[in-house]
């Protein structure tokens, strides 16, 4: 080896030990001075095959976070020193091939171990490498979960993580064979309850969050999981409900019988016998309450069968009157009631052949709407500081779900529970934070259709679910309460005033019973599940020619029921609401 080469080496490794002395004396001085400690920042280091220098960038973090992290960087950083002091006498020219590997082998390394301190876990690639991975995550999760942990006791680990492993392959479009008949009878011993589905259910949409599928096949995964609910916990089926086959064809021969009888609609049934048309119903009667998805009823089918009927929101919103008549003088539940008539919504745009929200939105540019919609919140400070503290990434994800939630055919996939649980006493999401999210998506959709009742459709949809995102107290109290109990009670003392205000000659005809027609109201005022919306009350009310002084006096018979019970004040401000869409005279 020339002697030059030897003292250049030794000259480029004396001033090397130089620059890390230096560097750790600086390390040391700005990590204790008293400006770094009350700092959002922290010091990382970084190092070249010459160079070495500190990066001090802005990190938001709890005071013990920051600490934490420094200490855990700072030895990083001594053993990536006392690494490249190790091999420093073997080498004798800086420009060696050697030196530059060892270089390479203890950055490799440093990094490796900078991502095992920080669990970032490398997955696998491959669909069935990732599923196994994601399987023992999820079979993690459930069994360390203090609500679901003892409900896997005394279960085969494979067995139950193969049945995980199918479950999270639907993410990946894998179909899933059920035998619904044996997993109801599997889980008949285990006393599970709604809120032991949601975890359940909570974990696997987490899971498949973190597999990154597209938003989209998340829902479908999610509505897969729902549709089982019944079968899990061993409930009645809605088929059941309805009196099974028989009950079925029942409700769409009296709801056709009314709808034949409506000189607004018969036109439409012209050369058709009532029959024939309650057994078509009856088809899309079942698969409105059944929990498996048939490709005979797509709203895209339907589109095509209705599309020469030219049908508008008057028809459609009068035959779901009737249907709501019929379901009311069979005594359905209003919980099952109230829930098949949200669940028409489904199908609502295709039949009348208009876009829908998701028509717009899709047609527009879904990821372009979301970056746009990202963009407009970016401009509203009290957005602005939720983005950053949440990270933009994590708040462009909430969003892609929040607009999917309300593209209608997800209504079987993230129910009101689901939602009302989610978010149950988190204090993320604040009535100012709630109402300018709401403003901002109001704004953002009215720029690609002015449709009147796609705007009125989605503005009622954000306040449905509003006292559930922010835990409104009024949920605490309604969970005390037996839903019939509390209708019924409400109902009785309602009807007196009515009576008392002359209000039956409005409510009560030969084919509307006050009493039914009351306990309906009270369901849609009392409970957050908008089953009419209020384009529906309008078109519905159109027919009583309601006055003023009329709904005055409805107000008030509302008025002396509500002092007596404050929890449901709100009301007041619903019946408020309605008033411009209820009062035509």
């Amino acid at each position: 080896m020339p002697q030059a080469c030897r003292s250049q080496g030794m000259i480029a490794i004396q001033t090397q030990q130089y620059d890390q002395d230096m560097n750790s004396v600086k390390f040391k001085q700005i990590v204790d001075s008293p400006s770094y400690k009350t700092s959002n920042h922290i010091v990382s280091y970084e190092k070249s095959s010459f160079s070495q220098h500190f990066r001090i960038t802005s990190q938001r973090s709890s005071p013990q976070q920051k600490k934490v992290n420094l200490i855990r960087n700072h030895q990083l950083f001594v053993d990536l020193v006392k690494g490249t002091e190790k091999i420093k006498n073997d080498v004798i020219c800086p420009h060696s091939p050697q030196l530059q590997k060892s270089q390479q082998q203890i950055i490799s390394g440093y990094l490796k171990d900078l991502a095992r301190k920080r669990r970032v876990v490398q997955k696998p690639q491959g669909i069935d490498a990732r599923l196994d991975f994601e399987t023992e995550l999820i079979y993690s999760a459930l069994t360390q979960d203090s609500d679901l942990a003892k409900k896997f006791q005394n279960k085969t680990g494979n067995h139950v993580k193969q049945i995980f492993r199918n479950i999270l392959a639907t993410g990946y479009d894998q179909q899933i064979y059920l035998d619904l008949n044996r997993i109801r009878s599997i889980h008949l011993g285990l006393n599970l309850k709604n809120f032991h589905f949601f975890r359940f259910k909570y974990h696997f949409m987490n899971r498949f969050m973190q597999m990154g599928i597209p938003v989209e096949q998340l829902f479908k995964c999610c509505e897969r999981i729902e549709n089982v609910r019944p079968y899990i916990l061993n409930e009645k089926m809605e088929y059941d409900v309805y009196g099974g086959q028989d009950g079925i064809e029942l409700c769409a021969n009296q709801m056709y019988a009314k709808i034949f009888a409506d000189i607004t609609l018969e036109y439409y049934f012209v050369g058709i016998d009532r029959a024939t048309q309650a057994s078509k119903f009856a088809k899309l009667f079942f698969q409105l309450i059944y929990h498996m998805d048939s490709p005979n009823y797509t709203n895209e089918v339907l589109r095509e069968r209705h599309v020469k009927y030219e049908l508008t929101n008057v028809q459609l919103t009068n035959f779901k009157f009737y249907l709501a008549l019929t379901l009311q003088e069979l005594k359905v539940p209003f919980k099952y009631a109230s829930a098949l008539l949200r669940r028409m919504d489904i199908y609502k745009y295709a039949i009348i052949n208009k876009n829908s929200l998701q028509d717009y939105i899709c047609n527009y540019g879904y990821n372009q709407f979301i970056d746009q919609f990202v963009r407009s919140c970016l401009e509203e400070p009290v957005l602005f500081d939720l983005i950053q503290r949440r990270g933009k990434a994590k708040f462009t994800c909430h969003c892609e779900n929040i607009f999917h939630y309300f593209f209608r055919y997800n209504v079987k996939a993230i129910t009101l529970d689901d939602l009302e649980e989610i978010h149950y006493h988190k204090t993320i999401i604040t009535e100012k934070i709630f109402m300018k999210l709401k403003e901002k998506a109001m704004a953002e959709v009215a720029k690609l259709t002015n449709d009147r009742i796609v705007l009125e459709d989605f503005d009622e949809d954000w306040d449905e679910i509003k006292p559930l995102i922010l835990s409104d107290p009024r949920m605490s109290f309604l969970k005390t309460k037996d839903r019939d109990l509390l209708i019924n009670e409400l109902a009785y003392n309602l009807e007196n005033e009515f009576y008392s205000r002359q209000l039956n000659v409005i409510y009560e005809t030969e084919e509307i019973n006050m009493m039914r027609n009351i306990k309906s109201k009270l369901n849609l005022l009392v409970y957050t599940i908008k089953f009419f919306k209020r384009t529906d009350l309008e078109v519905i009310h159109r027919r009583f020619r309601i006055s003023e002084s009329q709904y005055f006096d409805f107000q008030q018979s509302f008025k002396s029921l509500l002092d007596r019970i404050p929890e449901l004040h709100y009301i007041h401000g619903l019946l408020e609401e309605y008033k411009k869409y209820i009062v035509s005279d």
